[in-house]
């Protein structure tokens, strides 16, 4: 089991040079399995670290909200 700070843009680098591509991305879409905190109107809600802190982000809808509260709200309202 490989363990990386997902947070940290320079580790990941490292890590697919170390890895490779191909094993970064299977690597990758584990952790973001291993980070759905909720599903919700058929969008998975992550826990993301980013520049204005820590956000809840929307599935695929490019959303990210402060508080879990208000990523479920809004994935309630806009079902996929």
């Amino acid at each position: 089991m490989t363990t990386i700070d997902w947070d940290d843009l320079a580790a990941r680098f490292r890590l697919a040079e170390q890895v490779g591509l191909h094993r970064y991305n299977e690597l990758y879409l584990e952790h973001r399995q291993r980070s759905v905190i909720a599903a919700v109107g058929g969008h998975e809600i992550r826990s993301v670290s980013t520049r204005f802190g820590r956000l809840f982000a929307v599935g695929d809808t490019g959303r990210a909200f402060s508080t879990q509260a208000q990523a479920e709200a809004y994935a309630r309202k806009h079902p996929r």
